[in-house]
């Protein structure tokens, strides 16, 4: 049984349309980065800004496979993992709901990825150093199967950091709350983003 995307009421003081104009295609956004940069808590809060529905990519790969992420890496591989994570992300793309959609920290390295996202909608990244990713990997709960460990965790950020650096619309999380970050993001969209 699938939980749906939360569906988020805007709040009174924000132009839905106007903001809404500013986004090419479908206008669905996109919120990628590295691991404990505050995709899913950014993208919360900004669905809700705008009023749209919010999915987190690896909910939905969960609630599609019946198990965690850990489970399916431990049972089936990161191989299998990618695939899922490719076939959820595709089946979000060829709908014309407008959503906000937190991925993966490592969606985006598959190839087919990257340009089916830049090409449906816009694509935000957040950043964070790795000190800061580190602090809030070590508070928050859950396993990452791809950095059991602190030394791990930073081996992944220093492998992905010229990938992420590559990604348009970068927001350094590093010293701002969740709602600076929302309204970082929502000065790119008025503004007219890098798709």
């Amino acid at each position: 049984m699938t939980s749906g995307p939360e569906i988020l009421t805007p709040a009174p003081e924000f132009d839905y349309h106007h903001s809404m104009n500013s986004l090419n295609k479908n206008g669905l956004i996109f919120i990628a980065g590295p691991p404990c940069s505050g995709k899913s808590t950014t993208g919360k809060l900004l669905a809700l800004k705008l009023g749209l529905p919010f999915h987190d990519l690896d909910t939905l790969i969960e609630e599609a496979a019946a198990m965690s992420i850990p489970c399916i890496f431990s049972r089936l591989g990161e191989e299998e993992f990618r695939r899922l994570e490719s076939d959820t992300l595709d089946s979000l793309l060829s709908t014309d709901e407008r959503i906000v959609l937190a991925l993966g920290g490592g969606c985006l390295l598959e190839n087919s990825n990257l340009p089916a996202v830049r090409n449906k909608g816009i694509l935000i990244t957040l950043t964070a150093s790795n000190d800061v990713l580190l602090k809030r990997k070590k508070i928050q709960k859950g396993n990452r199967p791809l950095a059991m460990n602190d030394k791990a965790f930073i081996e992944l950020l220093k492998k992905r950091n010229e990938h992420y650096n590559s990604l348009p619309n970068r927001i350094d999380t590093s010293g701002i709350t969740p709602e600076e970050a929302v309204l970082e993001i929502i000065t790119i969209l008025g503004s007219g983003p890098a798709p």
